[in-house]
């Protein structure tokens, strides 16, 4: 057994194996931190082996960036999952966490890690919550926010670009509330990760590809419910900027409970579910084809009301038509008997029969003076029934 004496190297100062250094080592630190550590950090690298998880937690400081491994054992990482999945959160890359546990150094390997026990969620939570508000600040300082939304929604938009995962059940729903709207709409679906690393890369790709088609109205992006580390992706900056400079009206289903994500911000309309974004497509189309109906009412009443009109005129004209043209030859028939009459009255013979009669001179003049004849001179005379020649034997003026 080794005495004090022979930890001690000829100058005086402290001599140890290997071994025997990490065992002091070992023990200094569990001195130091008597009671554990809260340790913050960024997770970097996470992978699982069994029942327990390695990661590093990184931090960019003055010196560069500073790395510190985490060790999670299974009962550990039972509790400190359960704790997270209670806030809606786990473990993920990227994420900021601020862990419990005590320094360890692993001699074989020749590792110091943090042998984590417990987790501060309310620490996480905060970051989140920071970092959200602060992208969602600059989406609205650079007027991000209301690009979708000054995009003109089509008055009867069938044909639709959905985004969202094969396999969600929430696309299941909303789709089947599209077949039995009764309405003829045209999908065109684009199969995508709504959670993950690829989950934003995958959207934005898809959001691009919509916007770029003519052939498409409106763009529906769903996803079904999920924890807040499940729903991370729709706060990422990448899609709010897709969703801003995409062509066509972007709709959001995305099942959250409470907070709305950064995309429902951003998008023309923002609906809880998957299923209400695909009532709201229906409504709208809806709502146009019950004011089509009323318009179409309208315009056949209008009609019918013209006809009818039309037709009433119609038998006024003709009965006009039918009564003007006797009325007219009454009127003329008159006229034409007053115009007999008056013909009757200046007829000569008429005269003569009330017992005038007309004498002419030898040259066929009408005898109007005395004066104007002479003895000697034959007459002729006209009376009813005949005329009667004489001569002149006497004039007396």
């Amino acid at each position: 057994m080794s005495s004090k004496n022979d930890l001690l190297h000829d100058d005086g100062r402290p001599s140890f194996t290997v071994a025997q250094f990490v065992d002091v080592l070992n023990q200094v630190m569990k001195q130091a931190f008597d009671g554990g550590v809260w340790v913050e950090g960024e997770i970097e690298g996470l992978k699982q082996t069994g029942p327990n998880m390695y990661f590093t937690l990184v931090e960019q400081s003055s010196k560069g960036k500073m790395t510190l491994n985490v060790n999670l054992f299974r009962n550990d990482l039972s509790r400190v999952n359960r704790k997270l999945s209670e806030q809606g959160l786990e473990l993920k890359n990227g994420m900021k966490v601020k862990l419990q546990g005590s320094p360890d150094y692993y001699g074989p390997f020749g590792k110091l890690s943090l042998i984590a026990r417990d987790v501060d969620t309310t620490f996480t939570l905060g970051d989140l919550a920071l970092k959200r508000e602060e992208l969602l600040r600059k989406l609205r300082d650079s007027g991000v926010t209301e690009k979708n939304k000054r995009r003109p929604l089509p008055l009867v938009p069938l044909r639709l670009g959905i985004i969202s995962s094969a396999e969600a059940a929430g696309w299941a729903d909303a789709r089947q509330h599209l077949s039995e709207s009764g309405i003829a709409f045209h999908v065109n679906f684009c199969a995508v990760r709504v959670q993950g690393e690829q989950a934003a890369p995958m959207v934005v790709q898809a959001l691009d590809y919509f916007s770029q088609r003519a052939d498409i109205d409106i763009v529906l992006l769903m996803r079904g419910g999920g924890s807040k580390s499940d729903l991370a992706a729709f706060d990422e900056e990448s899609i709010a900027l897709a969703i801003a400079r995409c062509q066509h009206p972007v709709f959001t289903g995305i099942g959250h409970q409470v907070d709305r994500s950064i995309a429902d911000e951003v998008a023309h309309t923002a609906c809880k579910t998957p299923t209400a974004c695909a009532d709201a497509v229906i409504e709208h189309v809806s709502s146009f084809l019950v004011d089509l109906q009323d318009t179409a009412a309208r315009i056949a009443n209008a009609t019918r009301s013209a006809l009818q009109r039309s037709r009433t005129r119609l038998t006024l004209s003709t009965e006009r038509l039918r009564t003007i043209p006797n009325n007219s030859l009454e009127r003329q028939r008159q006229k034409v008997m007053l115009a007999d009459q008056k013909v009757r009255l200046l007829d000569p013979s008429a005269t003569l029969a009330r017992g005038w009669s007309i004498t002419r001179d030898s040259r066929g003049n009408i005898v109007r003076d005395a004066s104007s004849v002479s003895r000697g001179e034959e007459l002729v005379t006209t009376v009813h029934g005949g005329t009667v020649r004489s001569t002149v034997t006497e004039v007396e003026q």
